[in-house]
């Protein structure tokens, strides 16, 4: 029930928000990048067809993107721009769980535009040593973006518990992504609450705190 209602509340503002149209190098880069690696898969894809699908100069293209690894860096990138693009329509009076449901469902609006390529990207770079380093370090900083936003501080002993908690909860939810075959994402949602949920019963206090508290006073 309270999944629904987060849900119907705010789906539609997630479908505008994730919509807007991009046109730079980079962001060509990323869509062919994605593209690439859903038809070819992580191992096959090149650089080189990426640039060559996304019409751009490989020179250029090599400059923006020099790896593989940089190249879901710079998808890592443009996450945290769709997470942070706006930040005035989460809702003021909402509950710091709420707050970071819609920060974590704008992500997952954003990969599910790209479905097969974003998956194909996530599988192949679980099986790739040096992508996956570089990633689970630039994911930090993605949890400690995602905090800020929902008015959370990352900061501290306490913040680094707070981001080892919502890295569960993301990884949870996007095991249920993964596999979800429903348009609306409603297997996600419902295991990103659960997830939520479960963080702060754990946690036996509120594990987000609240958007006027930071810090220490946060618990």
């Amino acid at each position: 029930m309270a999944v629904k209602k987060v849900a119907g509340k705010k789906s539609a503002k997630r479908d505008a928000e994730t919509q807007k149209p991009m046109s730079s190098a980079l962001d060509r880069i990323i869509d062919a990048g994605l593209e690439e690696v859903s038809l070819s898969g992580w191992r096959n894809t090149t650089l080189g067809a990426i640039a060559s699908r996304g019409g751009v100069d490989l020179g250029e293209a090599l400059s923006l993107v020099p790896t593989k690894a940089h190249f879901v860096l710079r998808l890592l990138d443009r996450l945290d721009a769709l997470t942070t693009d706006d930040v005035r329509n989460l809702e003021g009076d909402s509950s710091a769980r709420d707050r970071l449901f819609e920060i974590l469902m704008r992500r997952f609006d954003a990969l599910n535009e790209h479905r097969d390529g974003a998956r194909s990207v996530i599988t192949g770079v679980m099986c790739d040593p040096w992508a996956a380093s570089l990633v689970v370090y630039r994911l930090h900083c993605s949890l400690s973006v995602m905090l800020t936003v929902a008015g959370v501080s990352p900061d501290g002993f306490r913040g680094a518990l707070r981001i080892k908690g919502l890295a569960a909860v993301g990884a949870y939810a996007l095991r249920a992504w993964i596999k979800d075959d429903s348009s609306d994402l409603a297997k996600t949602m419902a295991a990103l609450d659960r997830a939520l949920a479960q963080a702060e019963r754990l946690a036996r206090f509120s594990l987000f705190g609240s958007r006027e508290q930071t810090g220490d006073a946060a618990i």
